[in-house]
């Protein structure tokens, strides 16, 4: 049992960081984004430049949630500063997927999946934005939170998917082909 666990996280110069309790405000040239740590059993500071979290007396499984607080901290930095995006490809054999974006980036249709008549309707989560992409059948999701801009991906995945069919010869789907940051 250590008494004491400590954990600093660096703030760099071109964000702005501001705490209200367990409330934090990061701001920087991607967008404002806003993490409460009211949940966490933690104690939080801003200190030399630096978030400070603070632990005491924690065992093995609470010095490990501190460890966990940091990352959730430091993805909060790293989205408001560079942001994140997720390209993702149309796969598919023979009826061609198509896509429209619409109400500036927050919904995307997906129309002609596996030959459908009725067309797919995806609303982008938080503060995530798609639009189509340079190559042929690809798509960009992109925005400051990286919760929000993985769930919008995974839930184009999961609901474009071949169902009560042969997953082996229906391969037809949308897929995430690469994780990066915003251009």
């Amino acid at each position: 049992m250590r008494i004491l666990v400590t954990k600093m996280v660096k703030i760099p110069e071109n964000c702005i960081v501001q705490q209200k309790g367990k409330v934090f405000t990061f701001q920087g040239p991607k967008g404002v984004l806003e993490e409460d740590c009211t949940r966490h059993m933690l104690t939080f500071d801003i200190y030399e430049g630096c978030i400070r979290i603070r632990l005491w007396n924690a065992n093995r499984k609470a010095a490990a949630f501190a460890t966990t607080a940091e990352s959730l901290l430091r993805n909060c930095i790293k989205a408001v500063t560079v942001g994140f995006a997720f390209t993702m490809k149309a796969v598919y054999n023979h009826f061609s997927i198509n896509f429209e974006v619409q109400e500036n980036g927050k919904v995307l249709l997906v129309k002609n999946f596996l030959g459908e008549k009725n067309v797919k309707k995806f609303i982008m989560r938080g503060v995530a934005k798609v639009k189509l992409g340079t190559a042929k059948d690809t798509l960009v999701i992109e925005g400051p939170s990286l919760s929000d801009v993985s769930q919008s991906a995974g839930t184009i995945t999961n609901l474009c998917k071949a169902k009560n069919r042969d997953s082996r010869i229906f391969l037809d789907g949308i897929f995430v082909v690469e994780k990066g940051v915003m251009a």
